[in-house]
């Protein structure tokens, strides 16, 4: 995980981007509901660094939804990318129009919320 967070701050995204799908794979064949989390974050500030802005609020819903499943805060680090990129999301969305992807994001299914992320579904 830490490897895609090193490599976005490279200005590597597609290394990034590769890194956090991994993670994702994994969390998701082994249940990991932090992993899924966290991984789905990291694919969220990338989103959003394309200026993707309605895929990263889905993928920032989703992120938080899997972490509020296990009723654990955001580590510090992740907090702050976590921050900074929702700032970015809302300001280029709009918060009426980021409030109703975010929460879109947050109500998937844990099924298509990782087709979502992994990106074998594009949002509507």
């Amino acid at each position: 995980m830490n490897l895609g967070w090193v490599l976005r701050q490279d200005n590597d995204p597609d290394g990034a981007r590769s890194s956090f799908e991994a993670v994702l794979r994994m969390s998701r064949h082994d249940g990991d509901r932090y992993g899924i989390a966290y991984a789905s974050l990291g694919l969220a500030c990338l989103a959003a660094d394309a200026g993707d802005w309605h895929r990263a609020a889905l993928l920032h819903g989703v992120a938080q939804a899997f972490l509020d499943r296990i009723g654990q805060p955001w580590e510090d680090l992740e907090a702050r990318y976590r921050r900074d990129s929702l700032d970015q999301v809302r300001d280029r969305l709009g918060q009426e129009q980021f409030d109703r992807a975010h929460a879109r994001g947050m109500a998937l299914s844990p099924g298509e919320a990782l087709d979502l992320a992994s990106e074998k579904s594009l949002p509507a």
